[in-house]
């Protein structure tokens, strides 16, 4: 009876994590004319994006910049090619030229690096927030079977005895309201030199709340998303 039971909460435990941390949408490409090896050096520019942050999330840019950058900046022991920021470029051909580098915000450190990869890099590697936010789902009102359970007289054995059976009942469930958490992240490595797409990937995901949790907020999960798609970034 026990294993049983912990049988059926396992069940249960799994459905519910599954329905809550469904598995990203992803959508990938892959130059399959593009030899990887011949790729020794990329620039790996600052996160972008290309929809407004809500301002219930003062510190998303922040925190997906710190997990961008902790998936590609500082996992160089994960890829075959040299990653570089844009003040490694930047510093490097103030370097060749002989003359000192300015000084500059990171947004015009990234669009002077940008300028300079070409001559710099070998490919170029971004990361696009396309989708963050939350979202709802409205359930409609239902009746839903619950069960009870009473004892009822049964004729056995010559004699009246006391059977405790399952007896089936409606219940009426009133409309109600579920919230998710949604985010997308486009990743894309191109060619420094013509800007032709390399690889390419979107991943989308959706998470709700479960039995135990709440639903994650939009910084948290923007971060999740990242982590993820950087982790999928082709090494060969």
């Amino acid at each position: 009876m026990k294993k049983t039971i912990a049988l059926a909460v396992s069940v249960l435990l799994l459905a519910l994590a599954s329905a809550a941390f469904a598995k990203p949408d992803v959508t990938e490409f892959k130059n399959n004319n593009y030899d990887l090896s011949t790729i020794k050096t990329v620039l790996v520019l600052p996160v972008t994006y290309d929809v407004s942050i809500p301002q219930s999330e003062p510190f998303l840019k922040e925190a997906a910049e710190q997990k961008w950058q902790e998936q590609t900046l500082k996992k160089q022991e994960r890829f075959p090619y040299l990653m570089k920021s844009p003040k490694d470029v930047v510093e490097r051909a103030a370097f060749v030229s002989g003359q000192p580098a300015e000084p500059m915000a990171p947004q015009q450190m990234a669009e002077k690096a940008l300028v300079l990869a070409a001559d710099q890099v070998d490919a170029i590697l971004t990361c696009t927030v396309t989708k963050c936010g939350v979202g709802v789902i409205k359930h409609p009102g239902e009746y839903v079977t619950k069960y009870r359970y009473v004892d009822e007289p049964v004729w056995r054995n010559n004699r009246w005895e006391r059977e405790r059976v399952r007896v089936p009942y409606q219940e009426y469930k009133e409309p109600w309201n579920e919230s998710f958490t949604r985010g997308a992240v486009k990743v894309e490595l191109r060619s420094a030199k013509d800007n032709s797409l390399i690889y390419g990937e979107a991943v989308e995901a959706n998470t709700g709340a479960d039995l135990f949790t709440d639903a994650p907020s939009i910084t948290k999960h923007i971060q999740n998303i990242i982590e993820n798609a950087a982790k999928r970034i082709p090494v060969k």
